[in-house]
C-alpha cells in the first residue's frame, strides 16, 4: 500500500469528491487494495486527523463532496 503525504497550511481546505456506494463498489474488486468509504466515514477520518468545519455536500444521491479545514 502506498502512502501519500502532502502539506496543507493551517486554514487550508481539503476536498474529496466521491461516488456514493452501498457496501463495496465494483472498483474494490478491480483495483487491488482499494477500499470504498462512505461520506460519513470520510468525515470521521478527517475529524480524527484534526480537520475542522467538516461538511458533506450532496448534489445528487450518487455523488458527495466532503470539505474540511486544517486546524
Amino acid at each position: 500500500m502506498k502512502t501519500c503525504i502532502g502539506v496543507l497550511k493551517q486554514g487550508g481546505k481539503f476536498a474529496i469528491l466521491v461516488e456514493v456506494v452501498d457496501g463495496d463498489s465494483m472498483w474494490t474488486s478491480v483495483v487491488e487494495g482499494m477500499t470504498a468509504y462512505s461520506p460519513e466515514e470520510l468525515k470521521t477520518l478527517l475529524d480524527d486527523a484534526g480537520f475542522i468545519q467538516i461538511e458533506i455536500h450532496r448534489m445528487k444521491p450518487s455523488n458527495a463532496t466532503i470539505i474540511g479545514v486544517k486546524a
